[in-house]
């Protein structure tokens, strides 16, 4: 079978001219079982999801990822960023709270996962000693700017 070739009909690039338009375009494969929807990730931003913990990825920095997007997840009042411990204890619960907006004052970000990451220097011993300080020192905006959200980037330092 043999397609049409729209490039060649003469019709079709007088239109094209009348628009203004000087390429063809190009075409990007959408998969929604992989790749977030703009629906899913306008929730991300704004609120969050509540996902299967099949549906969590842990990269190989040990960051969390939904689909093609770092994700946090809350676990009560505690804000987890990487596979700890405590998070794959919740990983037995029925459904995840996963976001990447910036989480409220009233959430603390869980040093064991910053420890697993080595952020901003810590190790198991320094995390739980700085724990009470930890949301002083810890901001999510530069914690996204070192580990972007959106899409993951691919190589060494991506993760994915």
């Amino acid at each position: 079978m043999k397609l049409y070739n729209f490039c060649d009909d003469a019709d079709f690039n007088a239109l094209k001219a009348k628009m203004g338009a000087d390429g063809y375009g190009h075409f990007v494969e959408f998969d929604p079982e992989h790749q977030l929807t703009f629906g899913e990730r306008d929730l991300l931003a704004k609120d969050e999801l509540h996902i299967s913990p099949g549906s969590l990825r842990i990269l190989k920095d040990h960051t969390l990822a939904l689909k093609n997007s770092r994700v946090w997840v809350q676990g009560g009042s505690t804000v987890h960023v990487a596979s700890c411990e405590t998070l794959h204890q919740l990983r037995n619960d029925m459904e995840l709270r996963v976001s990447t907006r910036e989480p409220g004052k009233d959430l603390a970000i869980c040093p064991d996962c910053l420890a697993e990451l080595k952020y901003l220097g810590l190790d198991g011993r320094k995390s739980r000693r700085l724990s009470d300080h930890l949301n002083e020192l810890f901001s999510m905006t530069q914690f996204q700017q070192d580990y972007p959200v959106y899409p993951i980037p691919s190589g060494p330092k991506g993760g994915a």
